[in-house]
């Protein structure tokens, strides 16, 4: 039969019904059409409007990770009680260490070795990318940057908290460490990565701020009133928790940002991996084990043991554990470490730091939760009306659906406005 010219031939009917890439797609797509294509535009992934709601799956990973960071005070009691004591900061650095032991030994397990190759080539093609150009968009190219910064900022977090602990009354610590629920909306509107995040709607504002109240209520003793928690000056341990928060608030911040530009998977591996780094060199310092007096040489004021001597009296120290100290610390590492990790990164990706930090805010609620679930201990008066505060800044974050409606309606134009040549939309949050 003639063709008749100009018809949609088969190849053009089948180029038609082709859909653009869905938001589940492999992580290492976004990243590889970067590569190729040379357009961040194209590549990048746009944040809800301020004025949006999450969706389901999104709002599933945020409260996976609250539930999962509160198993760790559980975990903490019953592994100083399961054998002999143990250094808080030999216990950070273990978790650290296993946590990145798990998530690499997970993505290496998961992922085809074609892929991992495929990865690794194209986080180098993109970390060409000019500086002047990295520096625009605040967000540095090499993905193995962005999860150092990560781990930086979590590990200095840590290291500063644990500082904070050997100083002031745990309470006293929590109370303050409750801050990151406005320090996180206050960064994000002061150093988001462009104009996007930087907007924080009123109605988030205001969930934030009721969350503050609602993690300081729950966290108090029905004996106790918050005024005899709070400091009554801001002292040398005061401020070393306050610059911890301050830390954990800019990691949220700034893994939005990273996870416009890179997969989730491998920022939460690589984040993993930079705070067991941080850890180790911060013991390292400061020596806990003496293991580093004992390697330096005599000139340096060392032992200068040989290092199988060393090492056998880190295995022997190592042997000290129980096997139930074993076993909490393994659990303690999956579920708050690299669990939690795992789906704060999956659900920051589609969801800004502030309206993450308001579901961030029900972490004390599943810790009163576990131990009342695994200790036995009671639910308190204010542990109860707390996590009624918590919900009550949940819902108040939540515009009503006249004002989703037009925040969808303004999102679909932008997304017609800034839809590249080749006719796919850029990925959407």
């Amino acid at each position: 039969a003639p063709r008749i010219v100009g018809a949609p031939t088969r190849a053009h009917h089948r180029a038609s019904m082709r859909l653009p890439a869905p938001a589940l797609a492999p992580a290492w797509h976004a990243a590889n059409v970067l590569a190729r294509s040379g357009s961040v535009a194209s590549s990048e992934v746009r944040l809800d409007d301020a004025d949006s709601a999450l969706d389901l799956q999104t709002l599933s990973f945020l409260v996976g990770a609250a539930a999962l960071w509160g198993t760790y005070p559980t975990c903490v009691k019953l592994l100083y009680s399961a054998g002999p004591p143990l250094d808080p900061s030999i216990v950070v650095l273990l978790r650290f260490i296993i946590m990145a032991a798990v998530s690499c030994s997970a993505l290496f397990a998961t992922t085809p070795r074609f892929t991992l190759l495929r990865r690794y080539v194209t986080a180098a093609e993109a970390a060409s990318m000019a500086w002047s150009e990295q520096l625009e968009r605040r967000v540095p190219a090499s993905v193995y940057v962005a999860a150092l910064e990560l781990g930086i900022l979590g590990g200095l977090g840590t290291f500063l908290q644990t500082l904070s602990l050997s100083q002031i009354p745990a309470l006293t610590a929590a109370v303050l460490y409750s801050t990151v629920n406005v320090i996180t909306p206050a960064l994000a509107a002061l150093a988001g990565a462009n104009a996007q995040e930087r907007e924080v709607s009123a109605r988030t504002w205001a969930g934030c701020a009721l969350g503050l109240i609602a993690s300081c209520w729950a966290l108090v003793p029905d004996v106790g009133l918050l005024p005899q928690s709070l400091p009554a000056s801001v002292g040398g341990g005061e401020g070393t928790m306050l610059a911890a928060s301050f830390c954990y608030a800019a990691s949220k911040v700034r893994l939005s940002s990273h996870l416009r530009h890179h997969p989730p998977d491998d920022i939460a591996v690589g984040r993993l991996v930079g705070q067991a780094g941080c850890a180790a060199a911060f013991l390292g310092l400061v020596d806990k084990t003496q293991a580093v007096h004992e390697l330096l040489p005599e000139q340096a004021g060392g032992l200068a043991e040989p290092a199988d001597a060393v090492l056998a009296e880190l295995v022997t120290w190592a042997n000290g554990f129980t096997p139930q100290q074993l076993g909490l610390l393994l659990a303690s590492s999956l579920l708050s470490g690299a669990g939690a990790t795992w789906f704060q990164s999956n659900g920051q990706r589609k969801a800004s730091a502030p309206k993450a930090q308001l579901w961030f805010a029900m972490t004390p609620v599943f810790g009163a939760v576990w131990a009342y679930l695994i200790l036995g201990e009671a639910l308190t008066y204010h542990e109860c009306t707390g996590a009624a505060l918590v919900v009550g800044a949940i819902v108040l974050s939540i515009p009503p659906p006249r004002d989703r409606s037009q925040a969808a309606a303004a999102a679909a134009a932008a997304d017609a406005e800034a839809e590249p040549a080749g006719g796919a939309p850029r990925e959407r949050l």
